[in-house]
């Protein structure tokens, strides 16, 4: 176990990217003492096939809660609407104010050549912030600069040949029926959602 308490930030798309991707080492995270943030970049609005997108956010926002609980993370809701991730200046600011926010020592996020862009400028969008969180004198910024460089992580993309393969495994045996009801939490994406549009 590791002496020094970390903070952890892990940046995603979606609500159940992180459940799906990197909860269980979230959860290892968590019950070594270290701090950890679940930043959800979209609110889920076209994930479902039987509710409007007004219904489906309202239940994706619940189950985005669910799901941290079930890890032990602090939930942070970015708004966005799903396909709405752009690399733009506006949206670094809002990355760069996450992580001056946050304060992590630890990033993990999107692989910067994933499969849905919203994933893909998720993953580029916190790179490109990361070392910003520690530069003076952007004026757009609502919170200071941090005081160090955050090491960034990529997950491992579904449904893809990643374009370089991994480089480390993280062992999530003990956590992973933590894993599995963390996954449980979003209902709404069983059976409907995944299977029939992604056969997952």
């Amino acid at each position: 176990m590791m002496e020094k308490k970390l903070t952890v930030l892990c940046a995603s798309a979606h609500p159940d990217d992180i459940e799906l991707q990197c909860s269980g080492t979230l959860i290892r995270y968590v019950k070594e003492g270290h701090k950890v943030f679940m930043a959800i970049a979209c609110t889920g609005n076209v994930g479902s096939k039987l509710h409007t997108l007004e219904e489906i956010e309202a239940l994706r926002a619940v189950e985005a809660q669910r799901g941290a609980d079930v890890i032990g993370a602090e939930l942070i809701m970015m708004g966005h609407k799903d396909a709405d991730v752009w690399l733009n200046h506006p949206n670094w600011i809002e990355y760069v104010d996450l992580i001056r926010r946050t304060n992590p020592d630890v990033i993990i996020t999107h692989e910067r050549d994933d499969y849905v862009h919203d994933h893909s400028n998720v993953g580029e969008l916190v790179y490109r912030a990361a070392i910003w969180a520690s530069v003076a004198n952007i004026p757009e910024c609502k919170y200071e600069p941090i005081d160090h460089i955050p090491t960034v992580f990529y997950f491992e993309p579904l449904g893809m040949t990643r374009v370089a393969p991994p480089d480390h495994y993280v062992d999530i045996s003990e956590e992973f029926e933590q894993k599995l009801e963390a996954f449980k939490m979003h209902e709404t994406q069983h059976g409907d959602y995944l299977e029939k549009q992604f056969g997952v």
